[in-house]
């Protein structure tokens, strides 16, 4: 196990995973910090992922990355609901 890659993990994932858990949170109040810390967070694990060799499960915290904020962007589009 490369010592840097578990630094990089124990950072991204945890800027990446409180925003994850609060998804539907995230998206009903288009909180953009929140997705921020989420992106910066699987981009970090994703440096992880590459630095250890295993490029496909980089890639697809990439593919994620690029989802999140797809999806992301479309729920800002959507009427607000009240809550």
């Amino acid at each position: 196990m490369h010592p840097v890659s578990t630094v990089l993990f124990l950072v991204g994932y945890g800027l990446a995973l409180p925003p994850l858990f609060r998804w539907a949170q995230v998206l009903a109040r288009r909180s953009s910090l929140a997705l921020a810390g989420h992106q910066l967070g699987m981009g970090i694990a994703m440096l992880g992922w590459f630095l250890r060799g295993r490029v496909v499960i980089g890639v697809a915290h990439l593919a994620w990355m690029v989802g999140a904020k797809i999806w992301f962007e479309v729920a800002a589009k959507a009427p607000k609901r009240s809550t």
